[in-house]
């Protein structure tokens, strides 16, 4: 792709440390045949008898965000970490790039003129954990049931669906025209099981599986996939333990267990200071990086935004929906100043997509504070000493108290006359609020739903779910944006999709009622003695499969 440059990793080692991991940088160079993400190329057995050798325990410390680690409902950062060392999916990732899939259960694919067709052909060595063969056949159940079961990953294959014409040919069928298809197919909740196995226990990939599907209880107590790992054991509260998998078809994975362990951002830093074994810490981002210890190996990646949304009706907020408002209040933000209060990893904001993604603003683009314009739009607005109350989750997100960073949103806009009362609340009660409609003026982090720019499209145009929560309409939006947001979501050549996001997000800057403030990274802090241990943008923070012993 021609538009690779914006994405940022950031590989980083202190002084002490023995030995340099690099960011997998490379696999869009990647042949369609025979490569996985655990390095086997070959499908080779296990060790020389098949079992895996024994290699230790890789502890993982992480704060849990987590309800399943079935599949089919895994949609939180933990359970995905966990599902994707446990399920193969037909394509995978290799490192910090999610610029371009590479193969995995797929030996190779192809798609039709139109993207609304994608053919994928299975290698023919895969088994699962029980030593059964995988076939086309469980690859089309899971997709299928994924989308049918109508939960909050579904979302993803909207518009899917999958069938198997022979044992080793898989095709994937989308309503609309959609290049993202195999990237779609990446994600954790598209891992593959072992449809018999599933079957017998209560799972259904039928039109009514969201009703008739019975089986998370059993895979959250089960691993039926043909990854790396299997599952030991799983408490929501405080564990999960993963060991090798016997009978995986690739190479064995360097540890025979992983626990991963839930455990709060501040004692993971001492933790892994103090820590005399293998051992990854996820939660270490922003100022919780300040004065790391030496001996520790770092990766991150720009994969978050953080943004306010000011409300579109009338009848929510006189002074939100007012646009020269909005725009007043645009120009009155230190970027570079709010920029700073996440760490040195974050940079200001452009547009509303990260620098990890294809699709991302150039740093010449990125937002500045001018407060004689603010001036200026606030005068335009009619409006005589605004003010307006700020609601945001009351919590520590990636390192970084969000109440500085509203009160920095705050500090700013004075500087323009304009008032901003700051309204902590819980984050049940943020999300529940969010979610009725009616809030004026919030503020909060946003992810990708998937590693692909122009999901944000399907949310943020105007029209779109996260739109009407904020009261902007197709309605209120001009014919540029609605032909803006057309031109993404038609456009069915990766390259010319790159550009149609790149003009959405000048127009969101230009009309919407949402400002970027700015970019923070997801991190990976890793004990000098591994490897392959690089944050992964793609939803599983850092691939367990493929981290290894220096």
């Amino acid at each position: 792709m021609e538009h690779h440059e914006p994405r940022e990793t950031i590989v980083r080692h202190h002084p002490a440390r023995r030995r340099s991991v690099a960011a997998l940088a490379g696999a869009a160079t990647l042949a369609l045949a025979g490569c996985t993400a655990g390095g086997s190329q070959g499908g080779e057995p296990s060790g020389d008898d098949g079992e895996a050798p024994s290699g230790g325990t890789l502890t993982v410390s992480t704060s849990f965000v987590i309800n399943s680690i079935d599949p089919g409902q895994v949609y939180e950062a933990t359970g995905a970490l966990a599902v994707h060392a446990m399920y193969d999916t037909l394509v995978t990732f290799e490192g910090s790039d999610v610029t371009t899939p590479v193969p995995l259960l797929a030996e190779s694919w192809e798609a039709n003129d139109d993207a609304t067709e994608f053919t994928f052909t299975l290698r023919d060595d895969v088994t699962f954990s029980d030593g059964s063969e995988l076939t086309a056949q469980d690859v089309a159940f899971s997709i299928n049931r994924l989308h049918n079961l109508a939960g909050s990953p579904s979302v993803t294959v909207e518009g899917l669906s999958a069938a198997a014409p022979s044992d080793d040919v898989v095709v994937v069928t989308s309503e609309t025209p959609n290049p993202n298809v195999p990237t779609i197919l990446a994600m954790p909740a598209a891992g593959v099981l072992n449809s018999e196995e599933a079957t017998a226990n209560g799972a259904t990939d039928a039109e009514d599986a969201a009703t008739t599907d019975s089986a998370t209880a059993f895979l959250d107590g089960a691993s039926l996939g043909s990854g790396p790992y299997v599952l030991d054991s799983f408490d929501p509260a405080s564990e999960i333990v993963l060991t090798a998998n016997p009978e995986y078809w690739g190479d064995a994975p360097e540890f025979d267990r992983v626990v991963i362990q839930n455990t709060e951002a501040q004692n993971q830093k001492l933790a892994i200071e103090r820590a005399d074994g293998a051992m990854i810490a996820l939660d270490l981002s922003g100022r919780l990086l300040d004065g790391l210890a030496e001996g520790l190996q770092t990766s991150a990646s720009q994969d978050t935004f953080y943004f306010v949304t000011l409300h579109q009706d009338p009848a929510v907020s006189e002074v939100t929906s007012n646009p020269e408002f909005v725009q007043a209040l645009r120009a009155s933000i230190d970027y570079a100043g709010l920029a700073a209060l996440f760490g040195e990893d974050a940079r200001p904001a452009a547009g509303m997509v990260p620098t990890a993604f294809p699709g991302a603003l150039s740093e010449d683009e990125v937002q500045v504070q001018d407060l004689d314009a603010a001036a200026d739009h606030l005068a335009a607005s009619g409006l005589t000493d605004p003010t307006v109350s700020l609601m945001f989750p009351a919590m520590t997100y990636r390192g970084v108290d969000l109440a500085t960073i509203a009160t920095k949103i705050q500090n700013d806009a004075a500087q323009a006359g304009i008032t901003i009362e700051l309204d902590p609340q819980p984050i049940a009660a943020f999300l529940d609020a969010q979610s009725a409609g009616n809030v004026a003026f919030r503020f909060s982090p946003q992810s990708l739903n998937y590693p692909v720019a122009s999901s944000l499209v399907n949310n943020f145009a105007p029209g779109q779910p996260s739109a009407m929560r904020s009261g902007w309409s197709a309605d209120l939006a001009s014919p540029e944006m609605i032909a803006a947001g057309d031109a993404v979501t038609a456009s069915i050549d990766p390259d010319e999709q790159v550009t149609a996001m790149q003009e959405w997000q000048r127009l969101l800057n230009a009309e919407s009622p949402f400002i970027t403030l700015a970019y923070n990274s997801g991190t990976v802090v890793a004990t000098a003695d591994l490897s392959g241990a690089d944050y992964s943008p793609a939803g599983w923070q850092v691939d367990l499969r493929a981290v290894g012993r220096g």
